[in-house]
């Protein structure tokens, strides 16, 4: 299945402060009442594979005829990546192809035998598209929670096993032939941190306080099994999100008056095509050599 679909939204970029100043009540951006529903082109294009279905879901973004081709792997944390990287391969003429699912952990752990199979899927459609190199984000929250012999870990216990597999998969991932040889070819954008209220609610809660909306920049498991995988797979340095949606100490609900968070756990797609000039200076790839016989 191939999708696609354009679209462009000017917003403004404000300094990160976490609080809004304005005359009158502040016009949020996504208004607060539906910010839940603002995912993205992805969510909407149909990106992702129905939970009973094993097969992986391909969408086309950008110039579907280039030679420059990108693949953005991972589950809905990779998803929210999708507005400024569709921003991204429309000014730089990749072709951005996407192989997401919802609640599927893309590290080489045994989840659930759906997540398990489409991830075997993915890897082997991910490979037949010949990528000039690879996106990947995951989740790092309490969702994935492993069992080892007919027992279910804590979600701090299976914290090993899942940097172990993750480091599995990058290393898969890398060594796919057609991935242009010259620089990272994997690049990792890590995920971050899960709020502890929901943000969209806290600042209806404090509309004239917005900065009490704000929670500790710590991340719950440590440096997070995706960062770990990388480094033991060679695939540093990754892409913290930190630096955008947090100060030294805090991160924030809302930056001016963009609403960051649609939940607790997912980014607001308006939030992050704010963060497409940020995301294309750190991931690079803006002069990707075509591999011959593509």
């Amino acid at each position: 299945m191939i999708k696609g679909v354009f679209v462009s939204t000017l917003v403004s970029l404000f300094v990160l402060t976490g609080i809004a100043r304005a005359e009158g009540p502040t016009e949020w951006i996504p208004p607060l009442d539906v910010a839940k529903k603002d995912k993205g082109e992805m969510a909407f294009d149909g990106c992702r594979p129905k939970p009973e279905r094993i097969d992986p879901v391909m969408c086309v973004y950008g110039d579907p005829s280039s030679d420059k081709t990108i693949v953005l792997f991972g589950d809905s944390h990779a998803m929210e990546w999708g507005p400024p990287l569709i921003r991204l391969a429309e000014r730089r003429g990749w072709r951005l192809v996407t192989f997401l699912r919802a609640g599927c952990v893309i590290a080489d752990v045994r989840l659930q035998p759906n997540c398990d199979q489409w991830r075997e899927l993915a890897f082997q459609e991910i490979a037949d598209q010949r990528p000039n190199r690879i996106i990947v984000s995951t989740s790092i929250g309490r969702r994935y929670t492993l069992s080892l012999r007919g027992q279910t870990l804590s979600r701090t216990g299976s914290e090993k096993i899942l940097r172990r597999g993750m480091a599995r998969t990058l290393k898969r991932l890398a060594s796919i032939r057609s991935l242009t040889p010259h620089g990272i070819k994997v690049k990792l954008i890590r995920d971050q941190i899960t709020a502890p209220f929901l943000p969209p609610k806290c600042l209806a809660d404090h509309p004239d306080h917005p900065r009490l909306c704000r929670f500790p920049r710590k991340r719950k498991f440590g440096p997070g099994f995706d960062v770990v995988g990388a480094s033991k797979a060679g695939l540093l340095p990754a892409i913290d999100p930190l630096e955008a949606l947090c100060g030294p100490h805090w991160c924030y609900s809302s930056r001016g008056n963009i609403v960051i968070y649609r939940d607790s756990d997912h980014l607001t797609a308006t939030f992050t095509r704010t963060l497409t000039d940020w995301l294309g200076e750190r991931i690079g790839f803006c002069c990707i050599p075509a591999v011959s016989g593509k």
